[in-house]
């Protein structure tokens, strides 16, 4: 098997390349679709794609152009992966872009699982539960994008998905994988799209691992992949240990919080006791010329020997209602957005050589904005983020989603890395 991962952001690409890698997988990272193959042996490649909000049209044709990448470079298996928290409008993207991936395979049946237990996301009855919340009571409400107020699974699917869904539930997972293999080939031969499955541990995940092992396509979150990784190498008689290619530089760093969940607010105000920090203005963002290299150079006045400084758009839900009262339909994100874009291009070409970055959307525009193609995938820093490095050496960046690692993620980044 060659593992073939379809991500629909950044982040989420890191997230899951980092999980292969820490249970022993080689695996390279892309940030979109290369316009070759490359010559490249390990047993997981990851395209990185920013599909998630985008129109459902551009979403389905990026994911397919992927796919035939993928392909090309030899995959037999492949993953499309989205978000742990089910991160969609009504509209999509998530069904869409599964249908059409279906349908480019010929597979009649996939896995619909977001779990990942060891960040707290579960699912249990259908229902989404983000550590001991359901989904829709959970900070994910107040999410300015995709704000999600329903938990059950087979809801939220409702028009996006063409086809007829089914049910694992936790009381079969006990009974072992040749029930559950059972399971499946029934709902298969019923004529059933998609199968939905409770999750509750890693275990969980070996079994619906193992259970789904001859599937052309797996969709889901970054959980599933431990399951994958874990098969795949008992059957090359390898260990899980980590496979890490590189150990991060130190070097001159910055941090840039553009994410707005409760636990990137949570890591920022730790982070602000500890290391230079400076707000990024919506007002200034919209109206001032030159606002750009205003923030780059209080960067760079910084002492590139201490600890590294943070540029933060991070805000509270009143913080976000208050700013769209404000300033109704200007597009404050987008020129947030800009903002960071041009920050990053001046820091990088005064030297600055290793960005950490919590949030999908600013990691996807500073991962842009660097120009980088590939990356070799390192350690992880905590679950479902890690350290990853341009092929040629020059960059180590660390992408967070949102909602990942622990309150002092971005002290411990700066730790991993070595003179």
């Amino acid at each position: 098997m060659r593992l073939g991962v379809i991500a629909d952001d950044f982040t989420g690409a890191t997230d899951i390349a980092g999980f292969l890698v820490q249970n022993g997988m080689e695996t390279v990272m892309f940030n979109g679709v290369p316009d070759s193959v490359p010559s490249i042996l390990t047993d997981a490649l990851v395209v990185s794609l920013k599909i998630r909000s985008c129109p459902v049209g551009e979403a389905v044709d990026k994911a397919l152009a992927a796919l035939a990448f993928l392909k090309e470079a030899g995959c037999t298996k492949f993953y499309y992966k989205y978000c742990s928290t089910f991160d969609s409008s009504r509209e999509g993207n998530i069904g869409q872009v599964t249908d059409a991936l279906m349908g480019a395979l010929r597979t009649s049946l996939t896995l619909i699982c977001p779990a990942l237990p060891i960040n707290g996301r579960t699912v249990y009855k259908g229902y989404l539960f983000v550590n001991d919340l359901l989904l829709s009571d959970s900070p994910m409400r107040h999410h300015p994008i995709t704000p999600m107020l329903d938990s059950k699974l087979e809801r939220l699917m409702e028009g996006q998905f063409s086809g007829k869904s089914a049910h694992i539930f936790h009381a079969d997972m006990p009974k072992g994988v040749g029930h559950v293999r059972a399971m499946v080939e029934r709902y298969g031969s019923e004529g059933f799209q998609y199968l939905i499955v409770d999750i509750l541990t890693e275990h969980d995940l070996e079994t619906i691992a193992q259970a789904t092992e001859d599937f052309l396509l797996v969709t889901g979150g970054s959980g599933l992949a431990l399951g994958i990784a874990h098969l795949h190498n008992r059957k090359l008689g390898r260990s899980d240990e980590e496979v890490v290619s590189f150990v991060p530089k130190r070097d001159r760093a910055v941090i840039i919080a553009g994410s707005c969940s409760s636990q990137t607010n949570a890591q920022v105000a730790y982070y602000r006791e500890r290391g230079p920090s400076l707000r990024i203005e919506e007002d200034k963002c919209l109206h001032q010329k030159g606002y750009s290299g205003e923030l780059a150079l209080w960067v760079l006045a910084q002492d590139k020997d201490g600890p590294a400084p943070m540029l933060y758009a991070t805000r509270n839900p009143e913080e976000l209602r208050e700013i769209k009262a404000k300033y109704g339909k200007e597009d404050v994100s987008a020129m947030i957005e800009k903002i960071i874009g041009c920050v990053t291009k001046i820091l990088a070409f005064q030297g600055v050589k290793n960005f950490i970055v919590a949030g999908g959307e600013t990691s996807g525009v500073v991962a842009t904005t660097l120009g980088i193609s590939s990356y070799l995938v390192g350690p992880q820093i905590d679950p479902g983020v890690s350290w990853v490095r341009s092929l040629d050496g020059a960059m180590h960046l660390a992408f967070k989603s949102g909602n990942f690692g622990m309150v002092d993620f971005f002290e411990k980044a700066q730790e991993m890395c070595h003179a």
